[in-house]
């Protein structure tokens, strides 16, 4: 297996390759971000918060998030999602009986 590894590692040099690819920079940030029409909101902690979401109507809805998660927020249509952000509501998780927490599937809006 050494001798494969002191054999291959050479080749990736010579190619140009690398063995780890870097994370692009949009899936590497905290918050609202978008890759084409789709856009995402990361959450990089390790609590469960509420988000706020905005289409481009100007309609906006409060989702759970979980914690160290991402959600797509998918366009309709001709209709995009313009942002989302963490509001200070907290969010209504509930346990199931192995002690796992998560998002209940009604959330509180303002």
């Amino acid at each position: 297996m050494r001798k494969i590894l002191g054999l291959a590692l050479p080749l990736f040099a010579v190619l140009g390759m690398t063995a780890v690819a870097a994370p692009s920079a949009s899936a590497a940030q905290c918050g609202w971000y978008t890759e084409g029409r789709t856009g995402y909101h990361k959450h990089c902690g390790g609590t469960f918060i509420l988000v706020k979401a905005r289409w481009d109507t100007g309609f906006t809805y409060n989702t759970c998030q979980g914690p160290w998660s991402t959600i797509p927020f998918y366009p309709d249509g001709d209709h995009v999602q313009t942002g989302a952000w963490y509001v200070k509501t907290p969010p209504r998780v509930l346990t199931d009986v192995g002690g796992n927490k998560f998002c209940s599937a009604s959330q509180p809006q303002d």
